[in-house]
């Protein structure tokens, strides 16, 4: 932990407590991250980690579903919870008063689920999964993903299929949590205003009694699939494409100069994708780049979504600002406004509680340094215009790249790749 004011300590057994204390905070963060995620699944489960996430809200042995509800919003708690590629993660935000009661509740929900109304839930679930096949431009990207990640589970939909969710019993799940719920994988993060003795205090208390176990091991290896370009029918009005190749891990020493890539290239209003596509060519509604980040691996994509007719010309157009960024260095002026919109995006994030509990999840989960906000802007003030450029090099160059898309009419897309 480089960030001073991050406190670390372990607890008897392996559990871990990170506090932050703020002492001008009015509220506190409660974060209990689970080192589990879609990737740690196996193939004939997958979609597991996301279906214990929601069965944790189903009962204790002292609380049914209504009480849990009731419990925080007895307290005036914001509560909820996610699940990713990498983690799962039970957080809530409350006044410094109801510490200990949050604390019980979410203790009692990690270390005592019952599983009531699986069967139920697991149709919540389908549900949810035919929800988002209702959205193209999430199929997209999740196509993108099963192409850059091709036979890793990296690949895989976080939320699993109709198939493999139906396909998990009380057996199955008991067994999942007993081996993932562990303290080997479960830590606690709390920030705001909150003392860091009495926060370890109650934590060794409510979660003490973990089981030992170990941490999943992580090594992606993607492999190449057959095509490069995956098209899949849908009636739709619009035409959805995504764009991507390799990125770089959350802990490279890149990752700042990439932050800054993305930004110049397709990350906001002022991005070269938003000015060429959307505003002066009227080609797309929606059309941005980002970088996804994991512990060892990442991905670079971009997406348009355009109409049948407009989306080849928003594609080359596209693939023409990817030469651009390859081949010319970002000129001062848009360097030096790309440096400013990430500190401030970066730093104005962190005045909110949550957001401090998050940034020290996730950089326990990623395996990075926590750098505070002044080291921060430091690192984003040294990127240089050279390693933009080698980095574009290196991930925007369309013969690496994979391309989805999802629409009504098949398109000869892949010919833009090159």
């Amino acid at each position: 932990m480089a960030d001073k004011n991050v406190r670390r300590r372990e607890l008897p057994g392996g559990l871990r407590v990170f506090s932050e204390p703020l002492s001008e905070a009015t509220s506190v963060s409660l974060g209990v991250w689970i080192r589990a995620g879609s990737r740690d699944e196996r193939d004939d489960v997958a979609g597991i980690t996301h279906l214990m996430e929601h069965m944790l809200f189903k009962g204790t042995p002292e609380l049914d579903a209504l009480g849990i509800a009731q419990a925080f919003e007895g307290i005036g708690a914001q509560e909820n919870a996610a699940t990713g590629e990498e983690y799962t993660v039970l957080y809530a935000r409350f006044l410094p008063e109801h510490l200990e009661r949050a604390l019980d509740v979410m203790g009692d929900m990690v270390l005592r689920p019952t599983f009531a109304d699986l069967e139920r839930e697991r149709e919540v679930i389908v549900e949810e999964i035919k929800m988002y096949e209702d959205r193209p431009d999430q199929m997209a990207d999740e196509y993108l993903s099963g192409l850059i990640f091709h036979g890793d589970p990296l690949g895989r939909p976080i939320i699993g299929s109709a198939e493999t969710v139906r396909g998990v019993d009380h057996e199955t799940l008991k067994s999942f949590h007993q081996n993932t719920y562990t303290a080997a994988n479960v830590f606690v993060v709390g920030a705001g205003k909150l003392d860091p003795d009495e926060l370890e205090r109650m934590v060794e208390e409510k979660l003490g009694g973990l089981p030992a176990g170990d941490p999943f091991p992580r090594n992606a290896r993607p492999g190449e699939p057959e095509s490069r370009v995956h098209y899949k029918f849908k009636e739709t009005e619009q035409y959805h494409v995504s764009v991507g190749s390799l990125g770089i891990p959350a802990s490279s020493e890149d990752r700042f100069a990439m932050a800054a890539l993305n930004n110049v290239f397709g990350g906001g209003m002022s991005s070269r994708l938003f000015q060429e596509v959307r505003e002066k060519r009227g080609l797309a509604y929606a059309v941005y780049s980002y970088h996804q980040a994991y512990s060892d691996a990442g991905a670079i994509k971009t997406y348009v979504g355009s109409t049948t007719g407009n989306v080849e010309e928003a594609i080359e157009t596209i693939v023409r600002e990817m030469g651009k960024m390859r081949n010319e260095p970002v000129d001062a002026e848009e360097l030096e406004r790309t440096k400013q919109q990430l500190k401030s995006s970066t730093l104005l994030a962190l005045e909110s509680t949550a957001a401090r509990m998050n940034r020290v999840g996730r950089s326990v989960i990623l395996d990075t340094e926590l750098l505070s906000p002044e080291e921060i802007a430091e690192r984003i003030e040294a990127v240089t215009a050279d390693a933009i450029m080698r980095l574009a090099n290196e991930h925007l160059d369309t013969k690496k790249m994979y391309l989805s898309a999802v629409g009504p009419k098949e398109l000869d897309l892949g010919r833009y790749l090159g």
